[in-house]
């Protein structure tokens, strides 16, 4: 069994349309994707002797939009993500996911230092996942009342990035410490070390093998709890009132900051 199973040819042209390597492409596969999954499931609905074509377990996340907004983090909050890319791999039995998190902020006013963040824990439907030692496989999740579920075990993958794709940015979530770092290019599927920069974003990669026994069929609902050492009221004000790229854009020089 797969992400997809027996999907049915729906045109060579679309095929052909949708086979290219770029981002667009790739985006327009994955909704391409969710449609023929609604349709099969339509079908199935709507003829009780049409076979079903999809696991029943399979849950989509929102697709990717156009006018989908990254947010700004000050100080700690939790995140769920806006899926930005998706691939699916290994006979359609891997997926990967890329969730832009926050726009990443700029040098704090009160000491002259730039912006850090420390992921402090990761939810896969609101329960928190607990790594193995790497802090990237997961292990097991447990819930709020300390129930523990090992139905995650080994079958999911998450990468931290606070900056953009360069090595230099992958982060390991609190209180792992593994210090192998890895380009988050070479882990998404498709990706270039030239092209796939994620500039001053926070993001993740997440890997998802497809096991329906373990009821893994899908990408769950994540949440990131995520901490920026900017803070501070005066430090976040004077960000955003002179960030070009997120906030006012005000010249520094128009601001009295004393």
């Amino acid at each position: 069994m797969s992400f997809l199973n027996d999907i049915v040819d729906f045109g060579k042209s679309a095929i052909e349309y949708l086979s290219g390597n770029g981002t667009a492409a790739a985006l327009l596969r994955t909704v391409g994707m969710i449609w023929v999954v609604q349709q099969l499931n339509q079908n199935k609905a709507n003829d009780p002797n049409t076979p079903a074509n999809i696991d029943n377990g399979v849950r989509l996340q929102i697709p990717p939009a156009a006018d989908n907004k990254i947010p700004v983090l000050y100080g700690t909050a939790f995140f769920g993500g806006i899926i930005t890319d998706a691939v699916m791999t290994n006979t359609n039995k891997t997926m990967y996911y890329c969730l832009t998190l926050s726009e990443k902020t700029g040098t704090k006013l009160s000491d002259g230092l730039a912006s850090d963040y420390v992921f402090k824990n990761i939810y896969w439907n609101d329960q928190r996942i607990v790594f193995n030692s790497d802090g990237i496989t997961a292990n097991y999740t447990v819930d709020r009342n300390g129930i523990v579920d090992n139905s995650i075990s080994n079958q999911v993958q998450v990468w931290c990035y606070k900056g953009g794709t360069a090595q230099s940015y992958h982060t390991i979530p609190e209180n792992y410490t593994n210090t192998s770092t890895v380009n988050a290019a070479t882990i998404m599927p498709n990706w270039s070390t030239s092209t796939h920069l994620m500039n001053n974003l926070l993001f993740s990669i997440v890997r998802v093998d497809y096991n329906s026994e373990k009821n893994i069929t899908g990408l769950g609902d994540m949440k990131f709890q995520i901490q920026n050492t900017m803070k501070l009221p005066g430090d976040c004000l004077y960000d955003y009132m002179t960030n070009t790229r997120y906030g006012a854009g005000i010249d520094p020089a128009e601001i009295n900051s004393q």
